[in-house]
């Protein structure tokens, strides 16, 4: 997989939140995703600039 882009799991480590809390964040388009086939995927940017707004 592209370094630049980040699966369920790997949001969930660095946010250290559950699977469903992740899922909410994205269906509530907190944080913008897309689907690479069965895969939701985010770009590592968008994780960062969520993460600044939540600690600004």
């Amino acid at each position: 997989m592209n370094k630049n882009l980040l699966t369920i799991e790997d949001i969930c480590r660095e946010l250290g939140i559950g699977r469903s809390t992740a899922y909410k964040l994205l269906k509530k388009k907190k944080i913008p995703s897309c689907r690479i086939g069965a895969r939701l995927v985010v770009k590592k940017e968008a994780l960062k600039r969520y993460i600044e707004e939540q600690t600004s």
